[in-house]
């Protein structure tokens, strides 16, 4: 783990959404505090926090969140920037701070998480990954190029999936949580095929 991970950081609480490691979160700041914030962490770490609320317009967080880094940020024409932040490791809130600024800060430990930048997937069969993923596909009716898909390093592909689909805040906050990438790989399945099982349910119930 790097020692040059900070112990105190800003936050950017996101209902629904998670970043995990190794993978690449886009987003557009807009609002003053959080423009506040993106302004200081580029001028010192060049990090945030990113940290699901437990409940929608709720302070109340989580306590285990994941570190990003600015991988490139871009100002608009109105002020407001677009930033892809690469995921770095994941943390725990020890505690949040108090501060003058408009943003919220907190202290967080990364010991549990040490091993999250080397994170591979033991020997498995990623036929599976894909049948559940096609029959996921075909139910929500979303496009997917098979071909680029299967490129994709079977770590990364399993955590932007995570990070992508329409599951609840609930549900993402479990996958971010697995203390393994092999245990999240096992959730998302079970999540896929429940999903899977819910639309057929549905479609059973309409026909009826």
């Amino acid at each position: 783990m790097s020692e040059s991970l900070p112990g105190q950081i800003p936050i950017f609480p996101l209902f629904g959404i998670i970043l995990l490691p190794n993978t690449i979160l886009p987003l557009r700041i807009f609002e003053p505090r959080y423009l506040q914030m993106l302004k200081h962490s580029l001028k010192n770490d060049q990090v945030i926090g990113i940290i699901q609320p437990r409940e929608m317009d709720e302070e109340e967080l989580y306590s285990i969140g994941c570190l990003g880094r600015i991988e490139h940020s871009k100002k608009q024409t109105n002020g407001n920037y677009m930033i892809r932040l690469q995921g770095e490791i994941r943390f725990r809130i020890l505690r949040e701070l108090e501060t003058e600024t408009l943003y919220r800060q907190v202290e967080v430990d990364y010991t549990a998480f040490a091993g999250d930048s080397q994170e591979t997937l033991r020997e498995k069969e990623m036929s599976l990954l894909y049948e559940v993923f096609k029959n996921y596909t075909a139910r929500k009716t979303l496009r997917i190029e098979w071909e680029k898909l299967e490129k994709i390093p079977a770590h990364y592909l399993v955590n932007i999936l995570c990070m992508n689909l329409e599951f609840t805040p609930l549900e993402k906050q479990a996958l971010l949580e697995a203390p393994s990438l092999d245990e999240r790989h096992d959730q998302l399945i079970t999540l896929m095929k429940m999903a899977v099982a819910e639309e057929e349910n549905s479609s059973t119930h309409f026909i009826n």
